[in-house]
């Protein structure tokens, strides 16, 4: 183990944040305009068109930009939300960092490659 790994606490997840799962969008909620719907496809590829909707849904779920967001079905994997107010479409997270944890680590950790999730 080298110096780095000793620095590290072993904490649970729930411990670091507050994890919000977005809400489940039907093709009939989609419409023409309104707030984007943020799906998988829109974190991992630009260029993928937004659904939007006008539906009342829990104002929790409104992303704005410099939100962490963890995708967990298809792809695992962190997000810094940078396209605007947007809906979290279901298998998103939404990661709210509990206020002891520095901005620094709230992402970084995420991409360590020493970071290890387990049960």
């Amino acid at each position: 183990m080298n110096t780095r790994q000793r620095a590290w606490k072993e904490v649970c997840l729930g411990d670091l944040a507050e994890y919000l799962n977005g809400a489940a969008f039907k093709p009939s909620d989609w419409e023409e305009g309104g707030i984007p719907i943020i799906r998988i496809q829109n974190l991992t590829d630009r260029d993928k068109a937004f659904n939007r909707t006008t539906r009342s849904v829990d104002k929790k779920l409104l992303v704005q930009n410099g939100d962490i967001l963890v995708s967990w079905s298809a792809t695992l994997d962190a997000f810094i939300w940078d396209r605007g107010e947007a809906w979290l479409n279901q298998h998103i997270f939404r990661v709210l960092p509990r206020e002891h944890i520095r901005p620094v680590a709230k992402v970084h950790t995420c991409d360590s490659p020493d970071a290890q999730l387990s049960a």
